[in-house]
């Protein structure tokens, strides 16, 4: 019984994980971030790092998607705020703050065909 808990566990974190990672190729989100490397925006790395992966840091991403505050990130290009459902955002945050985290490095992260279809 607990193997089969903590599959489901695992299967449920996996697909919000790949919702998210949809949600970041759809939203163009790849035009300034990159999980690992500084573009026009912080990468997910630094920002994993400054608020964390609690479910609370997750809420705060998420609101921060839909409505951000340049403030907090100086010398970047001025995020525009997304107009998507806070479900969306969350899948997102907990994507940018987790999941790409324990992805390869060295993965491209573009709109190309190549990455769609891993989907």
């Amino acid at each position: 019984m607990l193997k089969f808990l903590l599959s489901l566990v695992f299967l449920i974190s996996f697909s919000y994980g790949q919702d998210g990672k949809i949600l970041f190729i759809k939203h163009n989100c790849n035009s300034c971030h990159h999980p690992f490397e500084r573009k026009t925006g912080p990468s997910f790395k630094e920002i994993s790092q400054r608020y964390g992966t609690s479910k609370s840091a997750i809420e705060k991403v998420a609101k921060l998607i839909i409505k951000p505050k340049p403030s907090n990130w100086p010398g970047f290009a001025y995020m525009p705020p997304y107009n998507i459902p806070y479900e969306e955002a969350l899948k997102l945050a907990e994507y940018v703050l987790i999941h790409s985290q324990k992805e390869k490095p060295s993965r491209v992260y573009d709109n190309s065909v190549e990455e769609s279809e891993h989907f």
